[in-house]
């Protein structure tokens, strides 16, 4: 797939939805037609919607007025995901006596309009359960404190199924505000299985100020919230000596989710234990206990771990060989080929869908014997995820096999088989198989025009507007109408653009046909670096607004310019958009790895979102490009990279990073007090208390880190 820059996907776009004119301009008259059916009528409704073309959204509107009775105008507009209609809906929810409330909400949780917060907000209360719940789940997309605060109020709703899903929604937000709320609940709350959820959503905050609560949980009778508790405790950031001690009890404990997640918290803290009973869990005869240990073997490293996976790829049980294959992937490990393919003839569906799940994350994995698994599967989830390997891998050999298949006309496989002819770019084939097809249905010709829009056909659009011929019958019409839709749907996905239909498109736009202009305004060539000079004025006085406007303008003139990506970026980070600022350098990034500037910011913006795992990957590709004399980006790089590994419990390469931060800077008291807690966590005692002594002789005498560093010397 060609990657489309982010400023040209309005272009095509908007090329697709003018091709698809024809198709609007009969849905619309559809709407209109007063002897077509309700069901037709609205069918074309919904399908504008999807289109989404600007041109039809006073004819959305009018539905919505005109059909208060009915769900399809409402929901219509929810996929047009304009804020033109906000005020409108907003004030059907204000008319007691209005109908699908709750689909209103879900509209305005799709739009996502702050207009619509305080509404919302009141709404959270309202007697109907589905209102009540797009409402939290709207106002989750919308964000903010107020938005925590009042989320935590229906901790105390009624109904059970309303309070799982906020605690889902808040364990997501992450926001500290929550956090007492929570904790007050699972104080005074009886429900276990309510009790077992709140633990987990705590977990997700990793504070060590909850170690109270999920201790208590450990002295529970209930195995569903002990099992919760020691997974939470094992997030947070104490020593493992610490972690063992609370959690040595649970060795051979008789629930198998209990016994798997403690031993994945003391699998640094007490390696050997840890190997004997993942061991003794191996020659369980409960297949569930067997289940575990190779659950367990994909997230630990162990001793053993090979030899162990072996044996569960050959047990009885199912369950336990399917989770032994995501156990082989999920670490480095030496199994391989050799021991996985037999599997790809299993007797169940499952593990042999496993198995090729597995091919595909093997770059040596022999494309001959899924070529042999595909002529011979007749189940159709395997043939789901073949077909996944075929595409990836671009087996063009396997064309003349999905044509046969799709001779046959299996039901469920038929629109896969089509999506897969498409990918693999077989042009010949797709034209030959519509006789195969038999009447239109949307769930097979989507994906057959698709996938003749992939390979640069742009005349789908006009058969389309064909199929939507007022003198064909209903039914007919109602498919087309349907096809259309999820065809409109595809066309705003520029993602999904293959580079044939990239490409195609792109004539379109360079033919003049088009009409297009840019969202920004153009700019002429020869002023272009002026903007530019500009705009850095505009940045440098931190007037970011006004900065962002011009950098904005030199990228719709200068897409591929990665200067003005990265003063773009700089600017969305400090107006205090970083998703913005995020999509922007991860796609510097990718144009050219050792943009040190776009990589720094990058890891930035992944550190105020706590994502240590995304910036551990940022920046120990980053530190390649470093020069040895760069000390100020030694320093930022490498204690920040000893923070991530650090909070993801990886010690050593932990220990590595701040080492070399600390060469360049000695001064960083954080860099040093991370490195004095993993030498604590491995079990380096003495190294950890040569550190925390010089820490204590250069920190200030009322500063809290000197407390933690005084604590942590007491319990060495």
């Amino acid at each position: 797939m060609k990657q489309i820059d982010e400023i040209e996907q309005f272009k095509y776009v908007k090329t697709a939805r003018r091709l698809m004119k024809a198709v609007t301009d009969r849905l619309e008259a559809i709407t209109k037609n007063e002897d077509a059916s309700d069901e037709l009528r609205f069918e074309a409704l919904i399908s504008l919607g999807k289109i989404g073309d600007n041109e039809s959204l006073p004819t959305l509107m009018q539905a919505f007025n005109e059909f208060p009775d009915y769900l399809e105008p409402i929901t219509a507009l929810g996929y047009y995901k304009s804020s033109t209609p906000v005020a409108k809906l907003i004030e059907r929810l204000q008319d007691p006596d209005s109908l699908y409330k709750e689909e209103i909400v879900r509209v305005l949780g799709e739009i996502g309009d702050p207009m619509a917060t305080k509404t919302l907000m009141e709404l959270l209360h309202d007697e109907d359960r589905m209102v009540r719940y797009y409402s939290a789940r709207a106002l989750y997309k919308m964000g903010g404190r107020d938005v925590v605060q009042a989320l935590c109020s229906l901790l105390n709703d009624p109904d059970e199924w309303i309070v799982i899903n906020v605690l889902e929604i808040l364990s997501k937000m992450k926001d500290p505000e929550a956090i007492p709320a929570l904790v007050g609940q699972f104080e005074v709350i009886r429900d276990s299985r309510l009790k077992a959820i709140i633990i987990s959503s705590l977990s997700a905050f990793a504070e060590g100020k909850l170690l109270k609560t999920f201790e208590s949980g450990l002295d529970s009778f209930d195995p569903r919230i002990q099992a919760n508790s020691v997974e939470a405790i094992s997030m947070l950031k104490i020593p493992g000596p610490e972690i063992k001690r609370k959690l040595k009890r649970f060795y051979g404990h008789p629930n198998n989710r209990v016994r798997a997640n403690m031993c994945i918290a003391l699998s640094k803290a007490d390696p050997k234990s840890v190997h004997e009973e993942i061991a003794c869990m191996l020659v369980s005869r409960d297949a569930s206990t067997r289940r575990s240990a190779a659950y367990v073997l994909a997230r630990v490293e162990c001793e053993k771990r090979d030899e162990y996976i072996h044996t569960l790829l050959e047990d009885e049980n199912f369950g336990v060989r399917k989770m032994a294959l995501k156990a082989a992937m999920a670490l480095e490990s030496s199994v391989g080929v050799t021991e996985i393919k037999p599997l790809l003839e299993d007797e169940n569906q499952w593990v042999r869908r496993e198995v090729v799940e597995c091919a595909l994350k093997m770059a040596d994995f022999p494309n001959d014997l899924i070529l042999k698994a595909f002529k011979k599967e007749d189940c159709p989830p395997v043939i789901e995820v073949l077909l996944k390997y075929i595409v990836d891998r671009a087996l063009y050999e396997a064309v003349p096999l999905i044509y046969e298949r799709i001779k046959k006309e299996p039901e469920e496989e038929m629109p896969w088989l089509i999506a897969a002819l498409g990918h693999l770019g077989a042009v010949k084939e797709l034209n030959q198989v519509k006789k195969f097809l038999g009447a239109v249905r949307a769930s097979v010709f989507v994906e057959y025009y698709e996938a003749l829009l992939l390979n640069g056909d742009l005349n789908v659009f006009k058969v389309i507007a064909e199929g939507l011929d007022e003198k064909k019958r209903e039914q007919e019409l109602l498919s087309w109408a349907n096809v259309a839709g999820y065809i409109g749907t595809f066309i705003q996905n520029t993602d999904g653009y293959s580079r044939v239909l990239t490409e195609a498109l792109g004539n379109q736009i360079e033919s003049g046909s088009a009409g297009l202009s840019s969202s920004v305004a153009a700019t002429p060539k020869e002023n272009i670096e002026e903007v530019f000079a500009e705009g850095k004025k505009f940045y440098l006085a931190k007037d970011y607004s006004r900065a962002s406007q011009c950098f904005e303008k030199v990228f719709a003139s200068k897409p591929h310019d990665l200067d003005a990506r990265f003063m773009l970026a700089n600017c969305a980070y400090y107006l205090g958009d970083p998703n913005k600022a995020a999509d922007l350098l991860e796609k510097i990034l990718v144009a050219k790895p050792s943009h040190i500037d776009a990589g720094i910011l990058l890891g930035q913006i992944y550190f105020r979102r706590k994502d240590w795992q995304s910036l551990a990957d940022c920046y120990v590709k980053l530190k390649d490009f470093i020069q040895s004399d760069d000390k100020k980006n030694i320093i930022k790089v490498y204690g920040a990279l000893g923070l991530a590994y650090f909070n993801i419990k990886r010690y050593q390469e932990a220990i590595d990073s701040l080492n070399t931060g600390l060469k360049a800077n000695p001064r960083d008291l954080s860099s040093s007090y991370h490195l004095a807690l993993c030498y604590y966590s491995i079990g380096d005692t003495e190294r950890s208390r040569q550190v925390l002594e010089g820490l204590r002789k250069t920190l200030p005498p009322d500063s809290q880190v000197l407390k933690n560093v005084l604590e942590l010397l007491q319990r060495i």
